[in-house]
């Protein structure tokens, strides 16, 4: 065997061992990132969940403060309308109490008359 030829077998012999001393440490790593996964992705679940919470909340509050305006105009509105309609049945009542109390009178005083 030649001088050459030695050589180039150590540095053959040696490039194999720096591959497999690397493929070891890739290994060694892929083992550890596979060993913190399930904190990892606990860890991430939490923080989505703690999100999407919040943004549900969110979503609740405004439609609650929708909800809550809708209701107090609907109030109002019929507050309105129960206002108008008893200040027509006060107008009635003023225009027509002269003549009712007449007619109750008469009634009273001459039930056959009616």
């Amino acid at each position: 065997m030649t001088s050459d030829n030695v050589t180039e077998n150590v540095h053959i012999i040696n490039k194999i061992i720096e591959i497999e001393s690397e493929a070891q440490e890739l290994i060694k790593e892929a083992k550890r990132k596979q060993a913190d996964f399930p904190t990892k992705a606990s860890a991430i679940l939490d923080e989505r969940k703690a999100l999407y919470q919040k943004q549900a909340s969110e979503r609740l509050e405004k439609v609650r403060d929708t909800e809550e305006k809708f209701a107090e105009e609907t109030i109002a509105q019929i507050y309105k309308e129960r206002d108008e309609r008893l200040e027509k049945l006060k107008e009635i009542v003023d225009k027509n109490i002269d003549s009712w109390v007449e007619k109750i009178y008469s009634f009273i005083i001459n039930p056959a008359d009616i």
